[in-house]
């Protein structure tokens, strides 16, 4: 017998510890006494029961409890603890796990819930026209007594008649819910376990078609991500010819999460041991098949389905590429013609159609006919092509040479990207924490607050110390907001180096020269004009170092538009087509600056700072920098890192302290050093001091108020590097000089 009433009550508990204990000593065996009840009463009818595996809620309880009583995540996690679950698990195809059965006790809404549960992406798949009818065979044998519903609340639920509808709704929307199946039952009174036991079996049985759609699916799904699987794994380094050279092609073993459904395995383009360019091969699982990108440069050049190769017994993969820029139809033509010819010139095998061959792939055996590393060397190749068609990098051109291609070719369709904005603060925030930078909670929802409170202005500026990660900050940020990992290109991002000689308004907003009889056009007026045509997606504008000129001089004009909402005045001549008279800021038109605070630098004068927020980035979290570094930096620079944090404490406590960049690129040289060969290397306490002598020291400057840290640093020195050292010698010298003049400064 359950009494709902007691259940129901632990709602009422507002102390999140006790609250989530009373769940996990109570909800949780019930929970869990109901499905292995069902279990050993129901498997000798299906015996499919017994192959799965029992998920409970337990673990996130108990991390939960674990968090409310640290001050760091105890606001965070005040309101979790609300039901208490087990569910049954197929987890026999590769990373596909079927959710087939989930009882759960919620006791917020007072319901006991008998589902089961997808991701977005099966009924995606199945929303195509050549699918279709699979879903709506299985919408017409759903049964009456389940519901369908998305939001954990179940206050809509979706008309199984319109759920197709709906799915097409939430795709247009770029919405990807949860959907839920299942039958909700009421928790109060007095309820017969006996009871829920057999409506569990009720509602497995009635589940029947959506387990046998998503299973299908999932086998589908399963096969895709194995030969994503095979293609990642094999990283034996090649060689590609393109154009007049050889490169050889190097891959890093690791590959690395994006965001959810996205993964990137980098590599890198090598001229004899002169890196060319680097680029990553993107694995995308879900959108909402599976996908392979190669992306050079930063530009992506080859996006192609995985899941087309599986559809017949020898399938022959086929690329084309299409170049679909906005309202360039000539110019999209004519790159279109160089391509064509170009892979023809390096011996590709082309179809009627002039997709390019890559390899043709077995369904028997689930493998190519050629080694992996050919299909990989021939995606690279072709990629280099179209990014050298298009100008974004450049080969040197002579002779053109051999690739073998197989004699068979079929078409097959190219993907083209798209990009689409949200200001979703959890979704930018979980894109910034997997793109390996070590910003903050606090740092990005303050950004976040500071660009988007305002609706008719967003001014930013971002002041700190060099190396704190200022400009990668914007980075970082707008590519969240675009879903796109922080090493893509971003159309609607673009940083602007300022220049000293900035003496007015023209340096923003260009100028008409009548010399040429043309406008003079700029990367701040480009990116103004495309923000006004495309009202509807956020455009960021960083000016980066933005002090190295005088920023109400320059910036004059903005601010003034800005504030007054009045267009600003280009120019009046009457035939000039390419750039408008008047422009306005639109309210989707994002500015950023960057500064630093030394004596190359202006101040910011109350008229800019009055506009603007100011943000400060001096404080660096190496612990968060140490968690996110790659195991192989971490192996060679182990037993310098804390020396290396003791320098930088003791620099801390002056403002002299360095950010991640300069601590980035001193563990690299580190970590370079561990790599020669013995006899050649050196020691690794050499390779610190001169590190620190290169990269620390040479900021370190000030008057008598920097006597104790001097005094400091020269004992460290001396007792880790020994006297002989640079780095104690700098030092030596500089203390000498501050008793001698009262200042110091590391250049002579």
């Amino acid at each position: 017998m359950i009494q709902a009433t007691k259940l129901v009550d632990i709602m009422n508990i507002e102390d999140t510890t006790l609250r989530n204990q009373r769940i996990l000593d109570e909800v949780q065996p019930l929970a869990r006494r109901i499905m292995d009840s069902f279990i050993a009463k129901y498997s000798e009818r299906d015996s499919y029961l017994l192959q799965l595996k029992i998920h409970t809620h337990e673990q996130t309880i108990k991390t939960t409890i674990a968090d409310s009583k640290n001050p760091k995540y105890a606001e965070k996690k005040r309101h979790y603890g609300n039901k208490g679950f087990v569910e049954l698990i197929d987890e026999k195809l590769f990373e596909s796990p079927l959710y087939i059965l989930k009882l759960e006790f919620h006791l917020e809404s007072r319901e006991i819930r008998m589902m089961m549960s997808s991701d977005f992406y099966p009924f995606w798949v199945f929303s195509k026209k050549t699918q279709v009818h699979e879903l709506e065979r299985m919408v017409d044998d759903l049964h009456n007594d389940l519901k369908i519903f998305t939001i954990e609340e179940t206050k809509n639920f979706i008309d199984k008649n319109e759920f197709i509808e709906t799915i097409a709704n939430y795709i247009r929307n770029k919405r990807k819910p949860t959907i839920h199946i299942g039958k909700i039952l009421t928790l109060g009174g007095v309820i017969e376990e006996e009871q829920l036991i057999e409506q569990l079996w009720d509602t497995y049985q009635k589940l029947t078609p959506v387990r046998s759609l998503l299973e299908k699916e999932a086998v589908e799904h399963s096969q895709s991500l194995l030969l994503m699987k095979d293609i990642q794994n094999n990283v034996e380094p090649f060689h590609i010819n393109l154009f007049s050279k050889t490169y050889e092609v190097r891959f890093e073993e690791e590959v690395k999460k994006v965001k959810t459904n996205v993964y990137k395995q980098l590599f890198y383009i090598y001229d004899q041991d002169q890196l060319i360019t680097e680029g990553h091969i993107g694995y995308f699982t879900r959108d909402p098949h599976e996908s392979i990108g190669i992306i050079i440069n930063k530009h992506g050049y080859i996006f192609s389905q995985i899941r087309k190769l599986l559809s017949e017994e020898s399938y022959n993969w086929f690329i084309k590429k299409s170049y679909r820029d906005h309202g360039r139809h000539d110019e999209n033509q004519q790159y279109q013609e160089q391509t064509i010819e170009e892979l023809k010139n390096h011996h590709f095998r082309l179809n009627e159609s002039s997709a390019f061959f890559v390899g043709t792939f077995e369904e028997a055996t689930k493998s190519f006919t050629e080694p992996i590393t050919k299909i990989k060397e021939r995606l690279i190749t072709a990629a280099g092509i179209f990014a050298d068609v298009k100008g974004f990098l450049t080969f040197p051109k002579n002779a053109v040479y051999h690739i073998e291609i197989p004699e068979e070719d079929e078409e097959i369709e190219s993907a083209v990207e798209e990009y689409s904005s949200s200001f979703d603060f959890t979704n930018i925030m979980d894109l910034v924490d997997q793109s390996g930078f070590t910003f903050s909670l606090d740092i990005i929802r303050d950004f976040y607050l500071n660009l988007t409170s305002l609706d008719d202005k967003h001014f930013v500026i971002l002041s700190g110390i060099s190396g704190t990660g200022k400009t990668q900050l914007c980075r970082v940020f707008a590519n969240a907001v675009y879903g796109l990992d922080y090493s893509e290109e971003n159309p609607y991002l673009k940083i602007v180096p300022v220049r000293p000689d900035w003496m007015d308004a023209t340096s923003l907003f260009g100028y008409y020269s009548s010399f040429e009889k043309r406008y003079m056009r700029t990367e701040f007026l480009d990116m103004l004009l495309q923000a006004n045509e495309e009202k509807d997606k956020p455009h960021f504008i960083v000016l980066d170092e933005m002090n190295l000129a005088r920023v109400e001089y320059y910036l004059s004009d903005y601010l003034s538009a800005v504030e007054s909402r009045k267009p600003i005045q280009l120019h009046n001549i009457d035939d000039l087509k390419d750039v408008p008279k008047t422009i306005e800021i639109p309210h989707n038109f994002y500015v950023i600056g960057t500064i630093n605070v030394d004596e190359t630098t202006h101040s910011i004068s109350d008229k800019v700072l009055d506009r603007s927020f100011v943000m400060t980035l001096s404080d660096v979290d190496f612990s968060s920098f140490w968690e996110r570094l790659e195991d192989k930096f971490k192996k060679a620079v182990e037993m310098e890192w804390d020396l290396l944090l003791e320098i930088h404490l003791n620099l801390t406590k002056y403002d002299l302290h360095f950010g991640y960049r300069t601590m980035n690129e001193m563990i690299r040289k580190l970590y370079k050093n561990s790599m020669l060969p013995e006899e050649l290397r050196m020691e690794p306490l050499v390779a610190l001091d001169r590190v620190v002598a290169e990269k620390v020291i040479p900021k370190i400057r000030g008057d008598e108020r920097i006597t104790n840290l001097l005094e400091t640093l020269s004992s460290l020195f001396s007792e880790k590097f020994k006297e002989s050292s640079q780095s104690y010698k700098h030092i030596e010298r500089m203390r000498e000089e501050l008793d001698r003049y009262g200042s110091t400064q590391f250049w002579r």
